[in-house]
């Protein structure tokens, strides 16, 4: 059988001493690799690197991802399990947080707890410690950090919490935002929230509808004492946005509607008095049923093919070598009704425009090897840049945190 990494932890033993506690411990266990416990994962002997806090580069360090090929001149490491990882978002001294709700999903996701974890590396070596941040929360979903302020949804509203990079845990009770009863409507509690480079906070919600009894979700700016202004109408289950790192450049993915001929999947740019036209219209000119009016429906700024469900994506900081430089990277999460399931599970990349940072070009495959049966990866919810050039990967099937980083990428001096 392949070698995996074991569930037992090592608590209390210093780096000088892992290589001797590791040669005694190999492991022969299905792909579940390692346990949340506090402290770190514990490599098997065998595995190709030892996470050592001492290469030059960060592929130097961590544990090697077995059975999983990434692309040349790239290495795939372990980070950290973390039951139902949906979203993250990376602090500036690269600490990742990351949403794990315990509250099911349509999409079979499910065993979070009900928390928001940080992972952490102080001694660089490129395996993260988990520990719990803030807990209590079923439907945490969206996150996003600016201003001094770490905010995340919940199915009624938006909340805060007074955040600095290096903090471990929450201080105080998170402060809600007062949003309108409205955003917990639709029978969608997976919001998607981000907040752009000058402070300005998205959130969005997603409904159920058909055409002629409801008008769809929406995506709002978020102002003082909790007041949206809607920018993006007419959408489904607009889950994932985020911001651009150097502008006020913010986008969305929305799900098309599921096996229905015609519908897609889409990326939008954040513009004021846009409406994408569902429930009635699949994109513009293309109604969903006939007579539908859709010939004013703003036309998606990027699309995939039904069921292929984009998620969390980033857009690359300009540490990675060409073609990859300033790309924007996806997470697609896969077909839910595939035969086998998840069918279109992986990473996929475009270039950009270095204006409007939206692709030009088709989305090309960056990281597969996703699937069921036996796969060490399974599912990616999420894809996030740290200020450190690496790419961080929540894999809610997998219960893990992978990243991924060139091989040339130089990693601190300890």
């Amino acid at each position: 059988m392949a070698s995996t990494l074991v569930r037992e932890k090592i608590t209390g033993v210093a780096t000088a001493g892992l290589t001797a506690a590791l040669v005694a411990m190999s492991a022969c266990s299905s792909p579940s690799l390692f346990g949340q416990d506090a402290g770190k994962p514990t490599p098997d002997s065998s595995a190709p690197n030892d996470a050592s806090p001492m290469s030059a580069t960060y592929c130097g360090r961590g544990v090697d991802v077995i059975d999983v090929v990434p692309p040349a001149g790239f290495c795939l490491k372990h980070y950290a399990q973390v039951d139902e990882p949906r979203a993250m978002v990376v602090a500036d001294n690269g600490d990742v947080l990351v949403a794990a709700p315990s509250r099911g999903t349509p999409g079979g996701a499910s065993g979070g707890k009900g928390a928001i974890l940080i992972l952490t590396d102080d001694d660089h070596d490129g395996l993260a410690t988990s520990s719990v941040f803030l807990d209590g929360l079923e439907d945490v979903h969206g996150l996003a950090l600016g201003g001094g302020f770490l905010y995340f949804t919940r199915q009624e509203t938006v909340f805060k919490l007074p955040f600095t990079a290096g903090q471990r845990v929450a201080n105080g009770t998170p402060t809600d935002l007062k949003l309108p009863a409205t955003f917990a409507g639709g029978g969608r509690w997976t919001h998607g929230l981000a907040i752009s480079k000058s402070g300005q906070l998205y959130a969005s919600r997603g409904e159920y509808g058909t055409c002629g009894a409801s008008h769809g979700g929406e995506i709002s700016s978020v102002g003082a004492g909790g007041a949206l202004t809607t920018l993006a109408s007419g959408l489904r289950n607009p889950m994932y946005m985020n911001c651009h790192y150097a502008d006020d450049t913010c986008a969305a993915m929305e799900l098309g509607d599921d096996l229905h001929e015609g519908a897609r999947e889409k990326m939008i740019l954040l513009r004021p008095d846009t409406n994408f036209g569902f429930p009635c219209c699949y994109t513009t000119k293309k109604p969903e049923m006939t007579g539908a009016a859709c010939d004013d429906v703003t036309t998606e700024d990027a699309f995939f093919e039904l069921t292929e469900t984009p998620f969390g994506f980033d857009w690359e900081r300009g540490l990675w070598p060409e073609p990859f430089k300033g790309g924007i990277f996806v997470a697609l999460h896969g077909s839910a009704y595939s035969s086998p399931e998840w069918q279109g599970a992986r990473v996929v990349y475009a270039p950009t425009s270095p204006t409007s940072h939206a692709p030009t070009q088709d989305w090309t495959t960056f990281l597969s090897g996703f699937g069921p049966g036996g796969s060490v990866l399974d599912r990616p919810a999420d894809v996030k840049f740290g200020p450190d050039g690496r790419l961080f990967i929540a894999d809610d099937a997998s219960d893990h945190v992978y990243w991924m980083a060139p091989t040339t990428l130089a990693a601190p001096t300890n």
